[in-house]
């Protein structure tokens, strides 16, 4: 991820452990796989970490992560940490195929 990404989305202290089952779900066992998926939505996934935040959410994000955290993703234009964009990616690329509860 950090060779596709920026490393501003590289602050999540959550591991990738769940994510793998749930890649696996939809047929991403791969390294080379998961790459390919990452780097063909790599710009659709940006797009969508860059959208504005509604005032609402933003009021709710500050109480979740801190006033701080918050202004400096707004400022710089960014929200999803890594395991975030590869949900995001698998939504976006399998929609409902992909069940979270499944995954545990």
């Amino acid at each position: 991820m950090a060779s596709i990404y920026p490393s501003r989305n590289d602050y999540s202290s959550e591991g990738f452990d769940e994510l793998v089952s749930e890649l696996a779900q939809v047929g991403i066992r791969t390294c080379g796989e998961f790459r390919a998926m990452m780097t063909r939505l790599r710009r659709q996934l940006l797009k969508i970490d860059r959208d504005r935040l509604a005032p609402w959410e933003i009021r709710h994000m500050s109480e979740s992560f801190g006033e701080a955290f918050v202004k400096d993703a707004v400022r710089r234009q960014y929200w999803f940490a890594f395991p975030a964009l590869v949900r995001v990616a698998m939504d976006v690329r399998f929609g409902e195929q992909v069940d979270p509860a499944l995954a545990e």
